[in-house]
């Protein structure tokens, strides 16, 4: 199986997220959006951004955030991720569909961050996550 990865949606494009620690989201209560100020202050020097090949710099937290929907998955998995902002009914939807090699026996923790443009913290968010066998 060749592992290819989509984002779609809402989700910035040609963005490479650079958090500097592995598994924050274990510590983070199951809030898995990060907007400068939530789950913790503390999170919001945690991450760097490149946009377009640029140089790393600071997220800018007034025009982004970033969200986590986090899964452990077999070796060799592919994942599809999507961001529906919804200013309407005032929701933001991220979904994210995993496609793994069946044969594989490994497992590893991917927290498949997203830069999305901002949003208002008053909005509610649905994070989900379905995984597929493939062999």
């Amino acid at each position: 199986m060749d592992a290819v990865d989509v984002n779609s949606g809402d989700i910035v494009e040609d963005f490479v997220l650079y958090p500097k620690s592995g598994y924050m989201t274990l510590n983070t209560g199951g809030n898995y959006v990060f907007d400068g100020i939530n789950p913790n202050p503390y999170y919001s020097n945690k991450f760097q951004v490149s946009i377009n090949g640029g140089a790393k710099t600071p997220v800018n937290w007034n025009s982004h955030t970033v969200l986590a929907n986090p899964v452990k998955a077999k070796c060799n998995a592919s994942f599809e991720r999507n961001v529906v902002i919804d200013h309407g009914a005032q929701t933001v939807t991220y979904t994210l569909k995993v496609t793994q090699c069946d044969n594989c026996k490994e497992e590893r923790y991917t927290e498949n961050y997203v830069l999305v443009p901002k949003f208002p913290s008053t909005y509610a968010v649905n994070i989900s996550h379905t995984i597929v066998d493939k062999e």
